[in-house]
């Protein structure tokens, strides 16, 4: 059922003829939802076309972080096992842990916290360059892959990591100081 205003016919020739003016109801209130729930199905038919391959391995997970940087704008993060592709599908892969970054002012360094239930420590494997962390880890079908860009540059040779509970911690200490130094000017 279309939601589009019937117009008809006026008597008369001599009045005008509004059928060319839009009023705020003069649209298709579908317009646009098709390709919406096409690209839904289309999900879910990928999502059930997964190979289980252990007890909860049917999970299909996938959402964003939305947080406010330092700058006051919003910073907007994926994290899941499946990626949407630009044809609306389903890309399975490796699962990419929800993670978060909090930088402490008062002890210069910056913190990198990654939700990766199911592994132990051992299977965690980390590299960190001065505006990234890469994460990686694998157990059994539990596979954890994401590169963190950081905010600011870090000293990557005071990294240090703790795993507790599904929780990776990793902090590592700024390079510089976030406090900008002045320079006193004389004025001539």
């Amino acid at each position: 059922m279309s939601w589009r205003r019937r117009t008809t016919r006026r008597d008369s020739d001599d009045e005008k003829d509004d059928d060319d003016i839009m009023s705020p109801f003069d649209f298709d209130f579908r317009f646009g939802f098709e390709d919406i729930d096409d690209l839904i199905k289309s999900m879910f038919k990928a999502a059930n076309s997964i190979e289980p391959q252990g007890p909860n391995s049917n999970a299909v997970y996938y959402g964003y972080s939305v947080t406010v940087g330092p700058d006051g704008k919003p910073q907007v993060r994926e994290f899941g096992n499946v990626k949407p592709t630009n044809r609306g599908t389903l890309q399975v892969g490796s699962r990419d842990p929800f993670v978060d970054t909090v930088l402490d002012e008062k002890t210069n360094e910056l913190k990198v916290v990654a939700e990766m239930p199911g592994v132990q420590r051992e299977d965690i494997h980390l590299e960190a360059l001065e505006n990234a962390l890469t994460i990686r880890a694998e157990r059994g079908n539990r596979r954890y892959d994401t590169t963190v860009p950081l905010s600011h540059p870090v000293d990557t040779t005071t990294a240090t990591a703790t795993y507790n509970n599904g929780v990776l911690e990793v902090r590592m200490k700024l390079k510089g100081s976030l406090k900008p130094k002045g320079v006193s000017i004389k004025v001539d």
